[in-house]
C-alpha cells in the first residue's frame, strides 16, 4: 500500500490505524459485554473468568510469536513487492497455527481446573473458571486462523476487512451472550461456559467468511491451498516467533504470578484486578491498534529500503499512544468508583480496584511508549531484545517486588501496584535504549 512506504506518513499510519483500533474498542468491548454478564453470576464468576482469561494467554504465547511473525514476514515482503513470497509466508503460517493450536487445545482441555487450582483459585472459582477454560480451547483452532488471516491482511496494509470481520463477529457474540448464559425458552441457561460457547461460535463463523475472503481472489497477496510446503521457510518464521512467544510466555507467566500473588488477599482482590484488568486492556486497545500499524509501517519501509521512514513511524505513533493513554490515565484516576461499579454493583471491588488505579494509571504514558516500541522491534523481525525487555523488567523484577513489597513497606496490596509500576517503567527504559541503538534495521528475516 503506497501510503505507508510513500507520501503523508500520517495519513498511512491513520488508514491502517484507524480500522485496527475501531476493531480493537469493538472487540475490547465484548469483552466487557461478557464481563458485564458473567458479574451478573457473583464475584466467583468474574473471578473464575479473570483467571482463565490468564490461562489462556499462557497457552496462546506460541500462537502469538506464531502471529507475530506472520506479520513482520507478510509487511516486509509485501513492501519490497514480493507478493508471491508473502503469499507463501501465509500459507506456512496457517499451517504453523493449526499444529500449534490443536496441541494447546489438547493442553487446556486435560488441565483447565487443575491449572486454576494451582494459580491459588478457591474451589468454587475453579470450577467455573474450568467451565469456561474447556469450552474455549476446544474451538480455539478457529480463533487461532482467524487471527492469522486478519493480521495478514493488516500487514499487507488492509486492515478494514478485519475490522469489519471483527464487527460481524462480536455481533453475533453479543446475541448469543445472554441467550447462552442466561438461557430462553428450549435454550438452557450454561451459566459461565455460555460466555465460551458465544465467543467460539461467533469466532467461527467469522473465520468461515475470512478463509472464503483469502481463498477468493480478493486478498492483496495471491493465496494458494496448493502451496508446497517448505521446512526451511517454516524454520524462518519459527526464528521470528520463538522469541516473541518466549516474550509473550513470560509476560503471561508474570500476569499468573501476579494473579496469584493478589489471589493472596482474597476472593474480593481477585474479583477487583480481574474487573481493572480488563478495564486496562480496554484502554489499550487503541494503542495496540496504533502498534499493529506501526509494525506494519516497519515491516514495508525496510522491505522497500526506507529505514528513515520507519523511524518517522515510531516517533509519530509514540506521540499518539503517549498522548492518549495520558487522558485515558486521568479518567481512570478520578473517575474509577463508578466505572467499576458498574461491573460489580455490590461495590466490593471499588476500593481495591481504585488504590490499583490510583497507583498505575499515572504511569500510562510510559506503558503506551513501551508497547509502540516493542511492536516496532517485532515488526523489523528482531524479536530477541523486546524478549530480553519483558524478562528482565517483568520475569525479574516486577514478580519479586510483587511478592516483597507488601510486606516490607507495610502497605498490603499496595505495595503489587507498586510492583508494576517499576516493571513497567523499567521495560520502557530498556525498550527505548535498544530501540536507539538501531540494530533492527538491519534485521533479516
Amino acid at each position: 500500500m503506497s501510503e505507508l512506504t510513500e507520501g503523508d506518513l500520517f495519513r498511512g499510519l491513520l488508514i491502517v490505524a484507524a480500522p485496527i483500533v475501531a476493531g480493537n474498542f469493538l472487540q475490547s468491548g465484548l469483552e466487557l459485554v461478557d464481563l458485564f454478564f458473567v458479574g451478573r453470576l457473583g464475584k466467583e464468576a468474574i473471578a473464575g473468568v479473570a483467571m482463565s482469561t490468564s490461562v489462556v494467554m499462557v497457552l496462546m504465547t506460541i500462537i502469538i510469536g506464531i502471529v507475530t511473525a506472520n506479520t513482520a514476514f507478510v509487511s516486509r515482503h509485501y513492501g519490497a513487492k514480493e507478493y508471491d513470497i508473502a503469499a507463501k509466508g501465509i500459507s506456512h503460517t496457517l499451517i504453523l497455527g493449526l499444529v500449534f493450536s490443536i496441541a494447546l487445545s489438547i493442553v487446556g482441555i486435560l488441565f483447565a481446573e487443575d491449572l486454576l487450582l494451582l494459580l491459588g483459585a478457591e474451589p468454587a472459582v475453579a470450577l467455573l473458571g474450568a467451565s469456561y477454560l474447556k469450552v474455549l480451547f476446544t474451538g480455539s483452532v478457529t480463533l487461532v486462523e482467524l487471527w492469522v488471516i486478519n493480521s495478514t491482511f493488516q500487514s499487507c496494509g488492509d486492515a478494514i476487512t478485519p475490522m469489519l470481520l471483527v464487527v460481524f463477529a462480536n455481533i453475533l457474540n453479543i446475541v448469543l451472550d445472554p441467550l447462552l448464559i442466561f438461557g430462553y425458552g428450549a435454550v438452557p441457561a450454561l451459566g459461565v461456559a455460555g460466555a465460551a460457547y458465544a465467543t467460539i461460535l461467533s469466532r467461527s463463523a467469522a473465520f468461515v467468511v475470512a478463509f472464503g475472503l483469502l481463498l477468493s481472489g480478493r486478498s492483496p497477496v495471491p493465496f494458494s491451498l496448493r502451496t508446497k510446503f517448505e521446512f526451511p521457510l517454516a524454520w524462518r518464521l519459527i526464528r521470528v516467533a520463538v522469541p516473541n512467544s518466549i516474550q509473550s510466555g513470560l509476560r503471561s507467566v508474570t500476569f499468573l504470578a501476579m494473579m496469584a500473588v493478589v489471589a493472596v488477599f482474597g476472593t474480593t482482590a481477585l474479583s477487583a484486578y480481574g474487573i481493572v484488568g480488563r478495564l486496562e486492556l480496554v484502554a489499550l486497545m487503541p494503542g495496540f491498534g496504533i502498534a499493529t500499524a506501526t509494525a506494519v509501517i516497519v515491516g514495508q519501509n525496510l522491505g522497500a529500503r526506507k529505514p528513515e521512514r520507519a523511524e518517522a513511524g515510531v516517533r509519530l505513533s509514540a506521540l499518539i499512544n503517549g498522548g492518549f493513554m495520558a487522558l485515558v490515565g486521568a479518567v481512570f484516576y478520578f473517575a474509577g468508583p463508578a466505572i467499576i461499579e458498574v461491573f460489580d454493583p455490590s461495590g466490593e471491588s471499588t476500593a481495591i480496584g481504585m488504590s490499583y488505579m490510583q497507583t498505575v494509571a499515572p504511569f500510562y504514558v510510559l506503558l503506551a511508549v513501551a508497547i509502540i516500541l516493542g511492536f516496532a522491534l517485532n515488526g523489523a523481525g528482531d524479536t530477541k531484545r523486546p524478549m530480553y525487555a519483558t524478562l528482565v523488567s517483568m520475569a525479574l523484577i516486577q514478580v519479586p517486588l510483587a511478592c516483597i513489597l507488601p510486606g516490607l513497606l507495610g502497605i498490603g496490596i499496595v505495595g503489587v501496584w507498586l510492583a508494576v509500576v517499576c516493571g513497567v517503567t523499567l521495560q520502557a527504559g530498556i525498550l527505548f535504549s535498544m530501540y536507539r541503538g538501531g540494530a533492527w534495521k538491519a534485521t533479516a528475516i
